[in-house]
């Protein structure tokens, strides 16, 4: 019962975090939440894409061979897969949009929190169901393909290929 009325509070603070904006987000956010028990014992894994499985060394160039196309196009599958890099920027926000952002991260923080709090020994059932392994699997591989992304930008500009290194973000004016 109890459980039943925290998981109501929750989602109603997550209907009213929707008001912010960003509707869509915040039901990601809310609905991978009340899915972690899943993963906990898992059965729903983070699916790891195509062009980052069994990337295992990050600086290979065997694969290179057509020179600044190919990298190009290694470069673009890599983003498509693990979306812009974080000196890329974004979207300019107010005031009113960051204060809709706090409460959505604050509402989508409680729904992790509670529902984390669902299974009692978290820890060892998701160490003795393989969860901590698939979900270290799945972080290793994104960090290689950031380091590979990384690599290919750095040899690509070696080579001298045009629009490789894309161009730094706006300097902040008054700063």
């Amino acid at each position: 019962m109890r459980a039943t009325l925290i998981l109501g509070l929750i989602l109603a603070l997550g209907v009213t975090a929707c008001s912010t904006g960003r509707t869509a987000d915040t039901r990601r956010g809310v609905i991978s939440a009340t899915a972690q028990p899943l993963r906990d014992v898992n059965l729903v894994r983070q699916e790891i894409p195509m062009v980052l499985r069994g990337l295992e060394y990050p600086y290979s160039t065997a694969t290179l061979t057509e020179g600044c196309p190919e990298i190009a196009r290694q470069i673009a599958s890599l983003d498509a897969a693990l979306g812009p890099e974080s000196y890329q920027p974004g979207q300019s926000r107010n005031v009113w949009d960051r204060s809709g952002d706090f409460v959505e991260d604050q509402v989508i923080e409680a729904a992790e929190d509670t529902v984390n709090d669902f299974i009692p020994f978290r820890s060892w059932i998701r160490r003795i169901s393989g969860a901590n392994r698939a979900e270290r699997d799945a972080l290793r591989a994104v960090a290689n393909g950031q380091q590979r992304r990384t690599f290919l930008r750095g040899y690509g500009a070696s080579l001298g290929c045009p629009r490789i290194i894309p161009p730094p973000p706006p300097q902040r004016q008054g700063r």
